[in-house]
């Protein structure tokens, strides 16, 4: 399988939440990322993240200057 967040290798791992069972997940072993069957279920509602980061056309820039931002 395949990492959603960077398309890393995924690993099977044995997960417990604070008193919980043991939960059958993924470890990404690039970045760390842990999902399991409920974290699915809940990104299942969801639409999936957007990956274009760019700036909507007239959008105020952000510009650092010698004192922080501005």
């Amino acid at each position: 399988m395949q990492c959603l967040r960077c398309q890393g290798l995924l690993i099977a791992v044995q997960m417990r939440d604070m008193g919980q069972p043991l939960v059958a997940g993924w470890r990404c072993l690039l970045c760390g990322a842990m999902t399991d069957p409920g974290i699915e279920a809940n990104r299942a509602g969801h639409d999936p993240p957007i990956r274009n980061r760019a700036r909507v056309p007239g959008s105020p820039v952000m510009r650092l200057g010698k004192g922080g931002m501005r």
